[in-house]
């Protein structure tokens, strides 16, 4: 049985500004990086497990983000680095898989996917618990910047 995840609560202005810094905090001066900041619809039906905000952070033709939401940074305290696992000249995809903490203390991996178009900077973002047949997902957009 799925159960919602429930995450320390936060207002999304500060979750959005901490999303910010993160991402702000990765740049390296001497290397521009492109900044995506992702907005995904907060549905109800996703149970917690889909973050309504993301960034990521990638020197142009690296084949590794940075990337943080809300359960990346309440599960392992700020952003991790995943790999892209997909890129085409139309979008480019990218898996990782985050361990977090039921309500009932117990322990449950979920797999994630992103994938953006390059063109129109679209988004899917889906979450998927490891040994259940549940899978989240949300569509949603992502601003362009470069830092």
């Amino acid at each position: 049985m799925i159960t919602t995840i429930r995450t320390r609560p936060r207002s999304g202005r500060r979750l959005g500004l901490a999303l910010a810094l993160a991402v702000s905090a990765l740049a390296l001066p001497a290397v521009a990086q492109e900044v995506y900041d992702c907005s995904f619809p907060n549905k109800a039906d996703n149970l917690g497990y889909v973050s309504a905000t993301l960034a990521l952070a990638r020197e142009p033709g690296a084949d590794t983000v940075t990337v943080v939401d809300e359960v990346i940074q309440n599960e392992t305290g700020g952003p991790i680095e995943v790999a892209i696992v997909e890129e085409s000249d139309s979008k480019f995809s990218m898996v990782w898989t985050v361990t977090i903490r039921s309500p009932g203390n117990d322990f449950m991996r979920v797999k994630y996917r992103l994938s953006i178009q390059k063109k129109s900077l679209a988004a899917t973002l889906s979450g998927k618990p490891l040994g259940y047949t549940n899978n989240f997902s949300s569509r949603g957009r992502c601003a362009l910047r470069r830092a």
